[in-house]
């Protein structure tokens, strides 16, 4: 009886072309983004565990509403979701300067 349901089990049909097809740019879609992610003045990249903190910023933000959310603000491409507060700018955890934060991504 198992040997009437192999062949049928890895039998290539249309359906399984464009399962594979849909598994192959769903792979290359899937390539990290955090590797085209990094700091424009030292060449440090963030992982998705780096996170950032809406907080009240004088300089260079001009930001003074913080609301305390800790997010990683590169999967929300800087802005806050606690707030929505759209950040312009990005501080480095390596060198802890400045930088807009549309000039990280590669």
């Amino acid at each position: 009886m198992h040997e009437a349901t192999i062949p049928i089990l890895f039998k290539k049909t249309q359906d399984t072309d464009e399962l594979l097809k849909k598994h192959r740019e769903t792979d290359s879609e899937s390539e990290d983004p955090f590797k085209r992610i990094r700091c424009p003045r030292c060449g440090w990249r963030p992982s998705r565990s780096s996170l950032w903190y809406c907080s009240s910023c004088p300089q260079p933000e001009n930001y003074m509403d913080g609301c305390g959310t800790s997010w990683n603000t590169f999967e929300t491409r800087g802005r806050c979701p606690g707030c929505r507060h759209q950040w312009k700018w990005t501080t480095c955890h390596r060198c802890q300067q400045w930088s807009l934060h549309e000039e990280w991504y590669e």
